[in-house]
């Protein structure tokens, strides 16, 4: 199976989406995380301006990465296992062709 041969039905469109949905969570807890260190950390008026640049750095790179495209989810999905912000156990019910190719694919970036 290719990445266009790729075909969802119902089903794997609900687990599709709230994996992706889980994935998207967990990487905005860690970005609250580090935000909340620095705002602890935030000593004068030119460390206001480092938490913004932090801040619009993080979210240019997650506004690439989270692409809910079909044509382009399982890429993403290989991105986000590989990442850690996604789980082999939040892939639970989606075809194994689909799980073995994002396996694959998050071995491969």
């Amino acid at each position: 199976m290719s990445i266009l041969d790729v075909k969802w039905d119902p089903k794997e469109k609900k687990i599709a989406r709230a994996a992706f949905d889980k994935a998207y969570q967990r990487e905005m807890g860690d970005i609250k995380a580090a935000l909340r260190e620095q705002i602890a950390k935030l000593k004068d008026d030119e460390m206001v301006w480092s938490i913004h640049n932090y801040l619009s750095d993080r979210r240019s790179k997650v506004d690439n990465k989270y692409d809910y495209r079909y044509s382009q989810l399982l890429l993403v999905f290989g991105r986000l296992l590989k990442e850690g912000y996604l789980k082999e156990e939040d892939l639970f019910g989606l075809s194994d062709d689909k799980i073995k190719l994002i396996k694959s694919l998050s071995s491969n970036k």
